[in-house]
């Protein structure tokens, strides 16, 4: 190659990589305009001290259409508020025995529900995070109703910061919902946000899809969540006793 071949070879390749990196430049501009607003939310609100263990916290959608029924366990038809109720106690009970024969390590639990309510918070603890206990998971769920829209991102943003100030390594979320978002932030950004924080602060994301299609959430795995669905009670039964097993509640 002649030396004006080489310098015309060499001024493309760096005009190449010039208009990638303007590309990538624009790219990272038009993230911090579209998403810096969820990125503001999920930055921690107080730094915790790391330290090993566990954590999970599980939001519960208790929207109007919680009400509907659906098949329950016996084949009968049952309110979908009253099959997540089931559901959330036998949670609590996988973790009570996970924390039981882990007495050595720290185990933390949150539950939480979730709608959008006049005068009321998006997403409302139903169980702080706290070791699992049985005895208070009984007596909580039951206050659980459902009512109102389906703010799904902002219970997520709530849920990320449960997490954050717990400190522990292993850190997983848990969102089960009947219903596409209606209120506040997109949870396919909140989820891609989350995947944008430092790795430390990155908890598991899986999402369920109670009585709805999971092709409905196609963008909430795209950005980062493991996406499963459950038409009926047992199918919930099923996928949420498999991500305990398979994902969760597993040896450190």
């Amino acid at each position: 190659m002649t030396t004006r071949g080489a310098a015309v070879a060499l001024a493309v390749a760096l005009a190449l990589v010039a208009c990638k990196r303007e590309g990538r430049q624009r790219g990272e501009d038009r993230l911090s305009r579209a998403d810096r607003q969820v990125d503001e939310q999920l930055a921690p609100v107080s730094a915790a001290p790391q330290r090993e263990g566990l954590a999970a916290a599980i939001l519960i959608d208790v929207s109007g259409s919680m009400d509907d029924e659906v098949r329950g366990d016996r084949g009968r038809k049952e309110e979908k508020i009253e099959i997540a109720r089931r559901a959330a106690r036998d949670l609590v009970e996988q973790f009570a025995r996970y924390a039981e024969d882990h007495r050595d390590e720290p185990v933390l639990l949150g539950l939480y529900e979730f709608s959008e309510r006049s005068g009321e918070e998006d997403c409302r603890p139903v169980i702080p995070m706290s070791p699992p206990d049985r005895a208070r998971a009984e007596r909580a769920l039951s206050s659980m109703q459902a009512r109102g829209g389906t703010p799904i991102g902002n219970a997520m943003i709530v849920g990320k910061r449960e997490l954050d100030a717990t400190g522990l390594s292993r850190r997983h979320l848990l969102v089960v919902t009947d219903g596409e978002n209606t209120d506040g932030f997109d949870p396919e950004k909140v989820t891609a946000g989350i995947n944008r924080r430092p790795e430390s602060e990155r908890p598991s994301i899986y999402f369920v899809a109670f009585d709805v299609e999971a092709k409905r959430f196609a963008r909430v795995r795209d950005a980062g969540a493991l996406l499963l669905g459950a038409a009926d009670a047992t199918e919930l039964n099923s996928t949420l006793d498999s991500l305990l097993r398979g994902q969760i509640l597993i040896e450190k």
